[in-house]
């Protein structure tokens, strides 16, 4: 897991498919605080699944997918590898399905640790995303879940 994060554009000049590059920032998330769970690595594959640019990907395209992942993590260095991600992410878009995707899968277990927390502080920084616009992210995806459990609550 990189200490800190890349600001700008990393030493390589190799840039990895989007899909690629937002489930390796996904991979990285998961491990965010030194270990990634069986619980965050089914976050992880839904998540991948419910992100619009995997819509239209069919289950041999996920396998293919980990194959891809798992190879480069073996190649790479950790925070080479997650700096090519991170600038292989080609639009606006993306780098906010790989910011939802780190803040579910780190969300997953309903517990945020210290290390968990500037991990998220610093991807938000390197995916230039807003305080303002991560609030609103963070607020898509998780206030759905509050708002349904105090309409529960009030049956």
């Amino acid at each position: 897991m990189p200490k800190r994060l890349p600001r700008g554009r990393s030493a390589s000049s190799v840039a990895l498919e989007p899909e690629v590059a937002i489930a390796i920032i996904g991979l990285f998330s998961a491990a965010a605080d030194e270990g990634i769970t069986s619980t965050e690595e089914y976050a992880l594959s839904e998540m991948l699944e419910s992100v619009s640019q995997f819509e239209d990907y069919t289950d041999e395209d996920f396998a293919e997918l980990g194959e891809k992942v798992a190879a480069l993590i073996e190649e790479e260095d950790p925070e080479e590898l997650i700096a090519q991600a991170i600038n292989s992410l080609p639009n606006k878009g993306y780098r906010e399905a790989a910011y939802i995707t780190a803040i579910l899968v780190v969300g997953i277990d309903e517990e945020v640790f210290d290390s968990e927390q500037d991990y998220i502080s610093e991807l938000q920084e390197a995916l230039n995303i807003s305080d303002e616009r991560a609030q609103e992210l963070i607020d898509e995806v998780f206030g759905t879940e509050e708002e349904e459990c105090e309409d529960e609550d009030e049956e």
